[in-house]
């Protein structure tokens, strides 16, 4: 299973091809893990790290906005 990270801030969003872990990983010091979600019939399994400031709605806009840009083909649409 391959794991992609999402880094939502106020200012945008990065996108990494790895599960990133807050206690290893010095660029999600300033984030806290929002959601995870894995996508039917998918082996991707996506994080979504936000920095402390926004809320988890506020992540989770910001997160489809980069998918509409980007459209990740791996994308797994949101399930609350």
């Amino acid at each position: 299973m391959s794991s992609i990270s999402l880094l939502i801030s106020p200012f945008g969003v990065e996108s990494i091809d790895a599960r990133l872990d807050p206690e290893r990983d010095t660029r999600v010091n300033a984030y806290r893990l929002v959601h995870e979600q894995q996508g039917p019939g998918s082996d991707v399994r996506w994080f979504f790290f936000a920095k402390a400031d926004l809320s988890k709605p506020e992540a989770m806009t910001r997160a489809q906005q980069w998918y509409e840009t980007s459209r990740h083909p791996d994308w797994p649409g949101f399930r609350h």
